[in-house]
């Protein structure tokens, strides 16, 4: 990861972050000792924040889920001792996530996903005859 955020601008840079992302499906993964580890998939942004205070304090919270009360599908995922966060960028320049890492080392990466487009599965229209 490349691109650091300023510790002193975390908790603004994540605020704006989870406008500007908002109900994107996305997926968390968690890279550690043990390999990559998917701890969710297909679930929209909901968003995240750091926490400044308190028993969490230095810690990042990244909320998914159903985005209407009767949809059961929800991860809210806790990152203890945070070091680094870094924006994820696709190869054509969009904001393609974050990338995360804690005091150990484990980082922790939340991707936005790309869905196919609908017209690129429709069919040409048929010249009439």
């Amino acid at each position: 990861m490349s691109g650091f955020i300023d510790r002193s601008q975390w908790k603004s840079f994540l605020g704006e972050f989870s406008k500007r992302n908002q109900h994107r499906p996305a997926h968390v993964e968690v890279v550690g000792d043990i390999g990559a580890q998917v701890e969710a998939e297909h679930l929209p942004f909901v968003g995240i924040g750091f926490e400044t205070k308190g028993a969490a304090e230095g810690s990042v919270e990244i909320a998914m889920g159903g985005e209407t009360p009767a949809d059961q599908r929800r991860l809210t995922h806790l990152i203890s001792n945070v070091e680094r966060i870094a924006p994820l960028f696709a190869v054509s320049g969009l904001e393609d996530g974050l990338g995360i890492e804690d005091r150990d080392g484990v980082k922790t990466l939340l991707r936005f996903e790309t869905l196919p487009e609908i017209e690129a599965h429709v069919p040409p229209a048929q010249p009439r005859a």
